[in-house]
């Protein structure tokens, strides 16, 4: 009789382990699902559409500051190794039809400030001195980091590019 009731004991564990088990596997599936924000695979995000843009609409958006200048390591190699860079970022963005959406616009490049500076750290960090020693090395940084940049301003309802272009101020390799 004893061995009846432990039996049926330690089946109900299993049985209780067995559910407690599957609800966490639920769980799991659909409260860290990683395709939230991506789009299906006939899907495909909609192209940035650029404006031509007048001179008069242009705003500038210092990325570090007043001093606006930044020292980023870049990758070493062994012909120069623990390489820096030491730039200043402007950012030239499209305040709107006769400058409306400036301060809105403004005000996005602000709250994400620390990505467009992560951006740039991460670009910089994967370049080596002789990536950025080229004749083509600010074209190809100021390409890569603007089309980062409106990736990250990006908003879901807006087709519209915000960035119009990158300018380095300075550029001193070491």
């Amino acid at each position: 009789m004893q061995g009846k009731s432990l039996y049926t004991i330690l089946l109900s564990i299993i049985a209780v382990l067995t559910l407690a088990l599957a609800v966490m596997i639920i769980f799991i599936f659909t409260a860290f699902n990683t395709n939230r924000g991506a789009p299906s695979s006939g899907e495909t995000p909609k192209p940035l559409v650029e404006r031509a843009v007048p001179k008069e609409e242009q705003q500038e958006f210092k990325l570090f500051g007043e001093s606006n200048e930044a020292i980023f390591n870049i990758k070493s190699t062994e012909d120069h190794p623990n390489s820096f860079l030491m730039t200043s970022i402007s950012i030239i963005y499209d305040g709107g039809k006769k400058n409306k959406l400036a301060e809105e616009r403004k005000e996005l490049l602000n709250k994400n400030l620390s990505m467009l500076k992560q951006a740039c750290i991460k670009y910089f960090m994967n370049q080596s001195f002789d990536d950025l020693s080229g004749e083509e090395a600010m074209d190809k940084a100021r390409t890569s980091l603007k089309a980062a940049f409106n990736e990250i301003v990006r908003t879901d309802d807006s087709e519209e590019a915000i960035v119009i272009d990158v300018v380095f101020d300075k550029w001193i390799r070491q």
